[in-house]
């Protein structure tokens, strides 16, 4: 979709004398442990919204109708209601390890994933992730046991979650501990790329600051560039996607970045990080203060739609807190206290980091 390097663009040279290079954590710390729970929550409501769909072309869910209400009530494969994927595990499991060594240790994460699979627990991997995951389990090294350059498979996306509410708001650090959380399961930089594009829109929730679509796409521009300025472009002149029509919009998206003949671009959205990225975020900015209408869109997409709307809707979280969040869907997914208490302990770690300013800010009720 990028049509070139963007050092002459206008919007670049428009912005660039004040922008900086990533806003600052907001100091009313209730808004910001809400938002850290809408994070979690979002991805992995979106994740349960998606998992019975997964796969479906996109033509069958326009027959379908999915819901962003609830979650189906019969799903596929007799997993129960609110039952989310491979992709939330990964993220609870990367989680544990952060607040068990209080930072991001690519050693003890790759324990806690490779577990998943020790234990017998995870749901429908694709095949990288286990292959990745026997390596590990065998001794091979963390640093050496991901799928070889050229696997750019969305499985590590979730990982963005943890990579955003625990890694300082600045490119460098961002692509430093996206690639330490993704290179165990995923060598490709384009993936550790995606990893940090969206954990740059999870901090930019976090920050509290309004922003034109134009900035947000610039600051998540700026996160994926160390590891793929291709990626990098793309994100970049997304915010031209939003003046196309939606349909033709989310069917140019699912090609960007990837080879045609490896893909049925009519089955939705294809397991690739780029088109999965670019799809979520673009559904996010059409409905940017509505957390259902951005989830309901990006049902839409088929595919690999579990992902997609994870994506969508732990940004959306972010940006919009807990009670953006339609109730039904808090109360229905599964483990739900779980996933607040992983929320409430990354927030620790985070707040533990955080220079606090008032005695005020010492305490946080939950």
């Amino acid at each position: 979709m990028a049509t070139g390097r963007r050092t002459t663009s206008w919007l670049q040279s428009r912005r660039t004398a004040y922008l900086p290079d990533a806003p600052s954590m907001p100091l009313h710390i209730a808004v910001l442990q809400d938002r850290f729970r809408a994070a979690v929550l979002g991805f992995a409501i979106g994740d349960a919204l998606g998992f019975p769909l997964r796969g479906l072309p996109a033509p069958a869910l326009l027959r379908q109708q999915p819901s962003a209400d609830d979650f189906a009530s019969r799903p596929r494969g007799g997993f129960p209601r609110g039952q989310f994927s491979d992709d939330t595990q990964m993220m609870m499991a990367v989680a544990d390890s952060v607040v068990r060594e209080k930072r991001i240790d690519g050693r003890t994460a790759a324990q806690h994933l490779s577990w998943l699979w020790q234990e017998g627990t995870v749901l429908q991997p694709p095949p990288s992730a286990t292959q990745a995951a026997e390596a590990l389990l065998a001794g091979t090294p963390w640093m050496s046991a991901g799928a070889p350059l050229g696997v750019c498979d969305p499985s590590s996306l979730s990982r963005g979650v943890v990579v955003g509410l625990s890694s300082e708001p600045t490119p460098t650090r961002l692509a430093h501990d996206a690639q330490v959380l993704t290179v165990m399961t995923h060598k490709d930089p384009l993936c550790s790329a995606a990893v940090s594009a969206f954990a740059c829109a999870i901090q930019l929730g976090l920050s509290g600051e309004a922003m034109s679509a134009e900035d947000f796409c610039e600051h998540v521009s700026k996160a994926a560039a160390p590891h793929s300025p291709a990626l990098a472009d793309e994100l970049y002149y997304l915010p031209r996607a939003l003046a196309w029509d939606t349909d033709k919009a989310m069917a140019a998206l699912r090609r960007v970045g990837v080879t045609p003949s490896h893909y049925d671009f009519e089955l939705g959205v294809p397991a690739h990080v780029t088109p999965v990225l670019l799809s979520a975020l673009f559904c996010f900015l059409k409905a940017p203060t509505d957390f259902r209408m951005a989830a309901q869109l990006a049902l839409k997409c088929g595919g690999e739609v579990d992902v997609t709307v994870g994506v969508t809707a732990a940004v959306a979280g972010a940006h919009l807190g807990v009670d953006a969040i339609p109730a039904r869907l808090r109360k229905n997914v599964m483990y739900a206290d779980a996933l607040i208490e992983v929320a409430d302990r990354l927030f620790d770690v985070k707040l533990a980091r955080v220079p606090v300013l008032t005695a005020a800010f010492a305490t946080v009720k939950r």
